[in-house]
C-alpha cells in the first residue's frame, strides 16, 4: 500500500529551541523532552495524553447529557483510549512524536466536522461507535507521516483490531479527505502541543 504523504514533510524530532505560543507563554523543549519523544511513552505520558484527548471528544460527544453521565462516559472512555496507546506502545513500538501526531490528527478531525456542521456540509460523524476506528486512522496516518519505512500496514492493524481491512482502508481515505489531505503538523504546533498535554498532568 503506498504511504500517504502531503508535500509538506513533518520534521519528526523538533528542534531544541525556544518557542512563544499566541499567549506569550515561553515554551521550551530540552534534550531530555527530546530523547523522550523520540522513544515509547512512558505511563504517565499516556495517560496525560489519554487525558487530554477525552476532553476535547468528550465535548463532542457528550455535551447533551447531564454530568453525572457525563462523567462515567468520560472515565470509561479514558480507560479505553488508555488501553489503545498502552497496545500500540507494546505491540506497534508506538513513539512518543508518533503519540503527539495521532493526537494532532484526531483534534484536527472533531474541529473539522463541527466547523462542517455549522457551515452545513457533509462531513464524518463521529460516534461512540466509530471513536476506535478514529483513533486507529489517526494512528495510522501518524507513524506514515513520521516513519521513512512503514513497518506496520494497514492489514496488521485490520488483524491487531479485528476490522475488515477493505473497511479500514476506506476509513483512512475518509479520515484523510476530511482532513482536506492536510495532515502536516509544524514545529510550533508540534511544541504547543506537548505542552499542553504535558499541562494537563500537571492539573
Amino acid at each position: 500500500m503506498s504511504v500517504l504523504k502531503p508535500e509538506v514533510t513533518f520534521i519528526s524530532v523538533p528542534m531544541n529551541k525556544l518557542e512563544k505560543d499566541s499567549r506569550q507563554h515561553m515554551i521550551f523543549l530540552d534534550q531530555q523532552d527530546i530523547t523522550a519523544l523520540k522513544s515509547p511513552p512512558t505511563q504517565s505520558f499516556i495517560e496525560s495524553t489519554s487525558r487530554y484527548i477525552v476532553k476535547f471528544i468528550s465535548t463532542a460527544l457528550y455535551s447533551q447529557d447531564n454530568l453525572e453521565h457525563q462523567q462515567k462516559k468520560t472515565e470509561m472512555l479514558f480507560l479505553k483510549i488508555n488501553n489503545f496507546f498502552c497496545y500500540l506502545r507494546q505491540f506497534a513500538n508506538l513513539t512518543g512524536t508518533e503519540l503527539v501526531y495521532t493526537t494532532f490528527l484526531a483534534q484536527k478531525l472533531i474541529e473539522s466536522e463541527k466547523q462542517d456542521l455549522d457551515e452545513d456540509k457533509d462531513s464524518i460523524t463521529v460516534t461512540e461507535s466509530n471513536i476506535g476506528t478514529v483513533l486507529i486512522c489517526a494512528a495510522i496516518l501518524a507513524m506514515k507521516m513520521i516513519q521513512d519505512v512503514v513497518e506496520y500496514k494497514n492489514c496488521w492493524w485490520a488483524k491487531a483490531f479485528g476490522m475488515n481491512l477493505d473497511l479500514l482502508n476506506q476509513s483512512e481515505m475518509a479520515f484523510f479527505n476530511q482532513l482536506n489531505f492536510s495532515i502536516a503538523l509544524e514545529r510550533k504546533q508540534f511544541i504547543r502541543l506537548y505542552s499542553q498535554i504535558v499541562q494537563t498532568s500537571e492539573s
